[in-house]
């Protein structure tokens, strides 16, 4: 079952292969500017029944796997993570001196399956399926806001071995996404906010490889999706979410084939090259997508990459820069607003060294981005205005350096990443006309990950990381506008309360970065492996700002509130003692 959308990322436990592609990916993949991650689930133990599984204080998880029969085998794993809780058991004990009351409430819970039949020697059948559900709620004494998310996907796969040389995967795929955000009080620095989210797809993907030779693996592919879309907006609610709630659904079609050659030119030079077509129903757009990478062997242990594409993308994400919570919603290409488009170019150094114990790569990059959508300045949520009348059309480019050294060999193993980037978009209605950097532009992300082996029993590992802080449109000041109410008493009035802010996403939030250690001893109990773990998250429990917003502080002097920026923390200093398990 492989997954190509944005989700929660699946129990370890479940999976056989991951492999992430950071741009400039291959023509089997398609529909996304950014990234891919393509998880395989495994298929299950043929030889006898087993199973891991693991409990501590904030989670659990368990993974069993094995025969049905001669031919078929089964695999099923979940996870569910009890933060919530554990959180209201510690508030409920000691309350108010628990250091969580201001915390949000978090967890999530996911399940994976999968069946795998032999039907001949040239036939299996797969049936795999997925479903996990996260949610964010605010402080109980605060109930500002709730957020809620989740995944479904089924995937019944036919593979058939043609010859020795050809192979083919004939595939029907359902998922379904939803994304649903509600806000209340002056947290959005609105008065409420409402926003829904839903794409469900139904897929049927035809894929073949051929192996010519030993120098060529040919790959082709055709698919056809049905897609449903789901949104919903509104804002400044009177009573409930059902005032000025407007929702929106369509529909459409998309269709893509493609075909590659992953091509051994020479010894020392090696290619992909390929070309994806795809056609979308809604707005009837076509396009030819041109990819190529190549790999050049400069000596034993060094090597060159260049790989450059093109990709377009129909769903288009739009957020709320005034509002620091995530508000993601998902909109479709239609006749109106066309696909988004990029064009990226990646180039790469990989170096081994040290007998290959040492890994150590460098890369540049850089996309152009065309055809991105933001809300207007004067966007109205509360009028039931068309969607499309609330949008503005701009473009956008990034461009950085990433650098990562691994060690991969002995008993102290891990790795250093860090990341310079860059991301800016313009808009001819917004900010002036100026450029700005969206949301999710970070300028500095850092990643220190080492694991220590002491004999056969102790390890110890930590991780930090570290990422520039969110830009976001940030109050600075309010202003209040007093009419008369009525025409012949001028004794009452009415005053509106507005906002002052900085230009577009002009202020940042302070830097995210915490240090997690893990201590683990390794044992045997009734000859079956467990290992005992404490894990602290944060260990110097630095208040990594979640969310900055307007709230009220109470001033003892004059007896009145206040306004005055207020922070929530995600999780705070977090030990936890775990035992995990494998038969």
């Amino acid at each position: 079952n492989k997954k190509k959308k944005g989700v929660n990322m699946t129990d370890s436990n479940a999976l056989r292969d991951i492999k992430l592609i950071k741009g400039a990916f291959p023509a089997e993949y398609g529909g996304r500017l950014s990234s891919v991650v393509d998880m395989t689930m495994k298929e299950g133990t043929k030889n006898k029944f087993s199973g891991a599984g693991g409990i501590s204080l904030i989670s659990s998880r368990l993974t069993l796997e094995g025969p049905i029969n001669d031919n078929s085998t089964f695999m099923i794993s979940g996870r569910r993570m009890y933060l919530d809780i554990m959180m209201w058991l510690a508030d409920l004990i000691i309350p108010g001196e628990s250091g969580i009351e201001s915390t949000p409430q978090y967890y999530f819970y996911d399940l994976n399956a999968k069946v795998n039949y032999k039907i001949s020697e040239n036939d299996r059948i797969f049936l795999s399926g997925y479903f996990c559900r996260d949610v964010l709620n605010s402080p109980d004494q605060n109930n500002d806001f709730s957020i809620f998310w989740g995944n479904q996907t089924a995937n019944l796969r036919w593979m058939h071995i043609v010859s020795p040389e050809f192979f083919t995967n004939l595939s029907l795929i359902y998922t379904n996404y939803n994304f649903n955000v509600q806000i209340y009080g002056d947290t959005s620095n609105t008065k409420t906010w409402k926003s829904t989210s839903k794409i469900q797809d139904v897929m049927l993907r035809l894929e073949g490889q051929y192996f010519p030779n030993a120098d060529h693996v040919i790959k082709m592919g055709t698919e056809i999706t049905h897609h449903d879309f789901g949104v919903g907006i509104g804002a400044n609610f009177n009573f409930n979410f059902e005032d000025n709630f407007t929702e929106d659904n369509k529909s459409s079609v998309d269709l893509a084939i493609y075909a590659q050659d992953e091509w051994k030119i020479t010894d020392l030079l090696r290619s992909n090259i390929g070309i994806r077509g795809y056609y979308f129903s809604e707005g009837n757009y076509f396009n030819l997508e041109p990819r190529l990478s190549a790999s050049y062997t400069l000596t034993e242990n060094s090597t060159l990459t260049l790989s450059s594409a093109l990709a377009h993308q129909f769903l288009h994400m739009i957020v709320r820069n005034d509002i620091p919570l995530p508000t993601d919603v998902w909109y479709p290409s239609t006749k109106g607003v066309k696909p988004q488009k990029s064009w990226q170019t990646v180039f790469g150094y990989e170096h081994l060294f040290k007998e290959a114990e040492y890994l150590f790569s460098a890369e540049i990059y850089y996309k152009s981005m065309q055809n991105l959508l933001e809300y207007k300045d004067d966007a109205s949520f509360s009028l039931g205005l068309p969607f499309e009348s609330q949008f503005t059309v701009g473009s956008g480019y990034a461009y950085g350096l990433e650098l990562f050294l691994n060690k991969r060999i002995g008993n102290f193993t891990g790795w250093v990443g860090y990341t310079l980037s860059w991301t800016k978009r313009k808009f001819d209605d917004l900010n002036d006309g100026k450029e700005f950097y969206p949301r999710y532009d970070r300028r500095h992300d850092i990643s220190i990950t080492f694991n220590y082996e002491l004999g056969k029993k102790w390890e110890l590992g930590a991780s930090w990381v570290f990422g520039t802080g969110q830009a976001f449109t940030m109050p600075t000041g309010i202003y209040r506008i007093e009419d008369p109410d009525g025409l012949n008493n001028e004794s009452h009035y009415w005053t509106r309360e507005s906002y002052d802010f900085t230009e577009k996403n002009g202020y940042r939030l302070p830097p995210f970065h915490k240090l997690d250690l893990n201590f683990m001893y390794k044992f045997e109990w009734f000859k079956l492996p467990f290992q005992l773990s404490l894990n602290i998250y944060n260990a110097y429990n630095r208040k990594n700002p979640f969310m900055w917003f307007i709230g009220y502080d109470f001033n003892e002097t004059n007896y009145s509130y206040q306004k005055a920026v207020k922070q929530f923390t995600l999780f705070p200093f977090m030990p936890t003692l775990g035992l995990s398990f494998k038969f």
